[in-house]
């Protein structure tokens, strides 16, 4: 497989991934939606069917849909040939496929949340309308994960566990397929089901970003996004969400390359 295709389908699988993702965040916590208030259950399957759906798309067009780079750093970590998880792609050393896979997951996640913030623009000018602190982040949280309770260290631990249990599981899922001739679809599926467990037992917390991108780069976006009343991004909390789940990634890769 060449390398493009892999970059291709990370661009691609990680913009439908916020796209779903933060989409059914906006639909839930943004004023005049029809998914308004729906609750916590509504976003957890939802971004555990966001992650299936980016996951089904990008293996069925030949990519190995990480969409994280937590999960890109393990796999790097883990493999013992030095092809840094790259074996399958060509044209390109592995060393500049990891970058550039890297690189598109996060314009992937930029373009995902821009086109959410287009679809429910009109959603997010009502929303802010109020100016008060409670509507202000709600439009933050269509972007970026927000704690209910701050506390560096038990954010951090949050977000690191939540992680960790992810890329676990994925991990070990590869090893279960070795040899066992299942269908190529069962992974997405399997990594689809982890997600929902994570965020119905841990999301209560931190949001669970457990992706240093599905985070830093809607949070970018919100920086810079034209609306009076919008309120801060919350770059002082903006830092556990993205190196947490990096964290993870290093010491489970390291762990599974004994």
């Amino acid at each position: 497989m060449n390398w493009y295709t892999l970059i291709l389908t990370e661009l691609l699988g990680t913009a439908i991934l916020i796209i779903l993702g933060n989409g059914i965040v906006a639909n839930v916590v943004l004023k005049g939606t029809k998914g308004n208030n729906a609750g916590l259950v509504a976003i957890t399957i939802g971004w555990a069917m966001a992650v299936t759906v980016g996951a089904l798309v990008a293996n069925a067009l030949g990519g190995v849909a990480h969409f994280n780079p937590a999960v890109t750093v393990a796999l790097a970590i883990s493999d013992k040939t030095g092809n840094l998880g790259f074996s399958s792609y060509n044209g390109m050393a592995p060393v500049g496929m990891f970058f550039l896979v890297i690189i598109f997951q996060f314009i992937g996640a930029v373009i995902g949340q821009l086109l959410v913030n287009f679809v429910y623009y009109k959603h997010i000018q009502k929303t802010l309308i109020s100016g008060t602190i409670e509507d202000k982040l709600s439009v933050l949280a269509m972007h970026s994960t927000i704690p209910t309770e701050r506390g560096k260290i038990t954010n951090f631990t949050m977000e690191f566990l939540g992680t960790t249990l992810l890329i676990l599981a994925i991990l070990s899922f590869g090893k279960f397929n070795s040899g066992a001739g299942l269908p190529s679809f069962y992974a997405p599926v399997l990594v689809g089901m982890v997600i929902l467990a994570i965020g119905l037992s841990l999301g209560g917390t931190t949001g669970y970003a457990i992706n240093p991108f599905r985070d830093l780069a809607p949070r970018i976006v919100h920086q810079f996004m034209p609306l009076k009343n919008k309120g801060k991004s919350d770059w002082s909390y903006g830092w556990i969400p993205v190196a947490a789940p990096l964290a993870a990634g290093i010491i489970v890769g390291l762990f599974f390359l004994i």
